[in-house]
């Protein structure tokens, strides 16, 4: 717990890579469309909880792996932007499947952690299409 809490409070801030593609907007909102780089991921998935409750479950779990909770005892710093996805159940509502990814800071990219929680996972992604106001 000491880990993650220095590493949130001190660690460095990496920003997920990313190229601008375009830039829009309308009226007073402006976005830019942008290729985020895929590469290694830890992640974690609940399931059969509602959003708030699984975000609150996964993001510990994430924060803690990367302030060192991993074989290697290290912290890693930060990524931003930590996404997460909410896939629907089969009635349509959003409260059946939540995954949380974090990217892998550059320097550990080749050769990540392995994590000290075996609901943590990581995932190698392909770069993606998003759009960010």
């Amino acid at each position: 717990m000491l880990g993650m809490i220095k590493n949130s409070l001190f660690g460095s801030v990496e920003t997920w890579p990313w190229q601008v593609l375009s830039k829009g907007g309308k009226e007073e909102v402006s976005f830019e469309e942008r290729a985020c780089e895929g590469g290694k991921f830890a992640t974690v998935e609940v399931t059969d909880k509602p959003v708030d409750e699984a975000l609150r479950e996964a993001m510990p779990k994430v924060m803690k792996y990367v302030g060192g909770t991993n074989d290697k005892g290290i912290g890693m710093g930060m990524t931003v932007p930590i996404s997460f996805a909410v896939f629907p159940s089969e009635d349509g509502s959003l409260q059946k499947k939540l995954k949380v990814w974090f990217r892998i800071p550059n320097q550990f990219q080749s050769n990540p952690p392995v994590p000290g929680d075996d609901s943590i996972k990581i995932e190698e992604r392909e770069s993606i299409t998003v759009f960010s106001t």
